[in-house]
């Protein structure tokens, strides 16, 4: 009796042990809590920062290629240069004024909210970070700095209001073509990166939220798109043939919201990058016959649609002007699959 008793009490440890090593989901249930108790984010005060798509409070904002912005750009030291007006839906603040001067304060609260907030989830790895790793709404911290590969899944678990924390004590840095993708109800405007350092999101990353980045710069690489916007309190910001889109502007990007916990691909589009024309590929075994392919531009607007009643599709996209696409596979009105398009005419 003795014997088993022991036993018994060995075993209700373990199940109460903080989790020491790293996982691939962390859900409601996650026992892994850093205070003992979830911890519920809410929305930190976000004040005149919702209009920006990319601002800086000392440093530099400046573009390179052919760059598509809606929101606000601008800085409060310094200059914003190289952006096309026509590109761009939101104000272009060439020089400090009023309206920056006033942002350096309200980015200033934003990032001492987030700062504040203490973690629930203490990630380890973080040169794994991805890797079709799914995370749940809580507070989350990485004590190093971070590398983005392949894919991250946020689950919002059906609450359009849940909020998502990740705190880095470190640079970010994104693999070339690493995604994440938002599901069941996850919002780009209700997930918020605090980065101790730089964040460099590589060449056709897709990247979602909002990136507050304390004395570091911001660089996008070509064909990158960043489903939010990015601050910075003290570096530059730099921007390469890529598309930023502040979701507090309306405009939705139309990709990768998945109604699925466990998505499949059911089709590839090859080239891509494409030229005048792409292939629709769908999958041998693939149930979704007679769907449809439709085409968006960064704006949200549809400029083509298809049919996808065989196998293989040639698509002509002779029409479609060099720039960032975002295609969506739907049967019935249901999202089977998007993603990421780039004309290069």
């Amino acid at each position: 009796m003795k014997t088993k008793l022991i036993t018994l009490i060995t075993v209700i440890a373990l199940f109460y042990q903080p989790v020491k090593s790293y996982s691939r989901i962390y859900d409601v249930a996650n026992k892994s809590s850093l205070s003992g108790e979830m911890t519920h984010a809410t929305i930190p005060p976000m004040g005149l920062t919702t209009n920006y798509a990319l601002y800086s409070t000392n440093g530099s904002v400046s573009n390179s290629g052919i760059t598509f912005i809606t929101g606000d750009l601008g800085t409060n030291v310094g200059q914003t240069t190289g952006f096309d007006a026509l590109h761009v839906k939101g104000i272009i603040h060439s020089i400090p004024d009023g309206a920056t001067n006033m942002c350096s304060g309200d980015l200033l609260t934003l990032y001492n909210s987030l700062n504040l907030m203490v973690p629930n989830v203490e990630l380890l790895n973080s040169d794994q970070f991805g890797h079709n790793m799914i995370l749940t709404p809580q507070v989350y911290h990485f004590n190093a700095a971070t590398m983005l590969t392949d894919t991250l899944y946020l689950n919002g678990i059906g609450d359009p209001n849940a909020v998502f924390v990740i705190q880095i004590h470190g640079a970010l840095t994104t693999a070339a073509n690493s995604r994440v993708i938002l599901m069941n109800g996850a919002t780009p405007k209700n997930i918020f990166w605090k980065i101790e350092g730089a964040i460099t999101l590589n060449e056709n990353s897709v990247f979602r939220g909002m990136v507050v980045v304390n004395n570091g710069a911001i660089v996008m690489k070509p064909g990158c798109l960043l489903d939010g916007a990015a601050f910075t309190t003290d570096g530059s910001i730099s921007v390469t043939s890529s598309t930023v889109v502040n979701p507090y502007s309306g405009v939705s990007t139309a990709i990768d919201n998945l109604d699925t916990q466990n998505p499949v691909f059911e089709l590839t589009v090859a080239p891509n990058p494409f030229g005048t024309f792409t292939t629709i590929n769908l999958k041998n075994d693939s149930k979704y016959m007679n769907c449809d392919f439709r085409i968006y531009n960064a704006s949200g607007v549809e400029v083509m649609n298809s049919k996808v009643s065989k196998q293989v599709i040639t698509l002509d996209t002779s029409r479609l002007k060099t720039g960032v696409y975002f295609y969506k596979l739907t049967d019935k009105n249901k999202i089977i699959q998007s993603g990421k398009l780039i004309s290069q005419q």
